[in-house]
């Protein structure tokens, strides 16, 4: 499936000699850690893995000359930087050093290791059918614990979901990273009925599953990803035709999704205190009070880590023990490092997007890393909107979204940076005539 008919793949680091089967092993550490991110209890496992996996980087710079690649690596010294500035006025600096350890030194590390190994796109398209295949998983685990608590325990909370994954909110969170590069497949193995059947099947259970969450901002962020997804691969493929047969499709599925939100607000209603009418979400009072904060304190904020606001805003968490965070990644990153924190962390976020993004020449030449770029622009505007009115993108998810985005940026480089040189050499040339 998706490629996966020569066996495990094997990595091989852009002019290096590694031995197949060190790359063999360096794909099944790093496919792995992301197998497992998502799923709760994991954490022994994904931290074996993760060192593991950067151990034997370490090992293969030194013995095969392999080249470390650190995308977007002065946005990411200027974010470590701040953050750790930040240190300086934090409220509880032994916490904001954990997390700082945790958000960004985890996050430059995994950006690291999946752009040192992931140089081609072929092989990242196969860790996405692992992905795939992992997504498959989690909606089945969802549905059947959505279904057993409703028809079982006609109680159906949502809280409760996190046997297999940290929660609801984590689980929408993931259902949006994975969404574009399901949509994506879709698209790249467009020609195959049997595997567009497949993964049809994988959205729609995906979409159940974001239903059992009972989180809004799943569907708006789903219908931001299909709409940047569409645009981004209508450069790459303009045939006219092909696009009026599929424009309805995609029109009934942005429908469906809208659909679903409506029915989703419906039943959150009154369901709990945060979960009411736009007109009394206590989230307008959290953000009056970030903004304050940013206000009080716009250059080094109360320090690194969401539970800055708590300790910020003390009486906002009294009031609802939901409401220890901004519920809002921008908001998030100014009360904890004030204005320069929303600063470097909207470049770096610029940075991810910017790394996947091809222009039309170089994405017509390869349908795999046309899919790739569109996945990547997709999934850096689908989490800004769902991460609007809460902040998930930390942790799993977090590492997850920096693992993909630094594979699709050094897959897709060579392409980008090859037409970038034949149009240099062409303006050359007609200079000289």
């Amino acid at each position: 499936m998706m490629g996966w008919a020569g066996g495990i793949p094997a990595l091989h680091p852009e002019g290096s000699q590694v031995p197949e089967s060190v790359g063999r092993v360096a794909f099944l550490l790093l496919a792995g850690y992301v197998l497992v991110l998502p799923t709760a209890g994991t954490v022994a496992l994904r931290n074996a893995l993760f060192f593991s996996a950067l151990l034997l980087t370490l090992f293969a710079a030194v013995r095969w000359k392999v080249a470390l690649r650190l995308p977007y690596a002065l946005q990411w010294v200027v974010y470590a930087a701040v953050a750790f500035a930040s240190l300086a006025h934090a409220i509880d600096p032994t916490y904001s050093l954990g997390e700082i350890k945790a958000e960004v030194l985890y996050g430059i590390v995994a950006t690291l290791l999946a752009a040192t190994w992931f140089t081609r796109t072929e092989v990242v398209e196969k860790l996405l059918g692992l992905l795939l295949m992992g997504s498959v998983v989690m909606a089945l685990v969802s549905c059947w614990q959505g279904v057993r608590e409703y028809f079982l325990e006609y109680a159906f909370d949502p809280a409760r979901l996190g046997s297999l994954h940290s929660g609801a909110g984590d689980y929408s969170t993931y259902i949006v990273v994975v969404m574009p590069f399901l949509l994506g497949m879709l698209w790249r193995h467009r020609k195959s009925p049997r595997v567009v059947i497949s993964i049809s099947v994988v959205i729609a259970l995906n979409l159940v599953g974001a239903m059992i969450t009972r989180n809004r901002a799943v569907f708006p962020a789903l219908a931001i990803e299909v709409v940047v997804l569409v645009l981004m691969l209508m450069r790459v493929d303009a045939t006219r035709d092909r696009w009026r047969k599929l424009l309805p499709w995609i029109a009934l599925f942005v429908l469906t999704i809208i659909g679903l939100f409506a029915i989703q607000i419906a039943m959150r209603i009154d369901v709990n205190p945060i979960s009411g009418p736009l007109a009394r979400d206590p989230r307008w009072e959290i953000w009056t009070a970030a903004l304050e904060n940013m206000r009080a304190n716009p250059w080094f904020g109360g320090g690194f880590g969401r539970a800055a606001f708590s300790f910020v805003n003390p009486e906002v968490v009294q009031q609802n023990g939901q409401h220890w965070h901004a519920h809002n990644a921008l908001l998030d990153k100014g009360v904890q490092m004030g204005i320069p924190g929303v600063l470097a962390f909207a470049w770096l976020i610029f940075a991810a997007a910017r790394g996947a993004w091809l222009k039309r020449h170089a994405a017509v030449r390869d349908d795999g890393a046309a899919m790739l770029s569109a996945c990547g622009i997709a999934l850096v505007a689908g989490l800004l909107v769902k991460n609007t009115t809460d902040d998930f993108f930390v942790r799993d998810q977090g590492w997850l979204f920096w693992v993909l985005m630094a594979a699709i940026a050094s897959s897709i480089g060579p392409l980008r940076h090859r037409t970038a040189a034949n149009r240099s050499i062409r303006v050359a040339g007609a200079q000289r005539q």
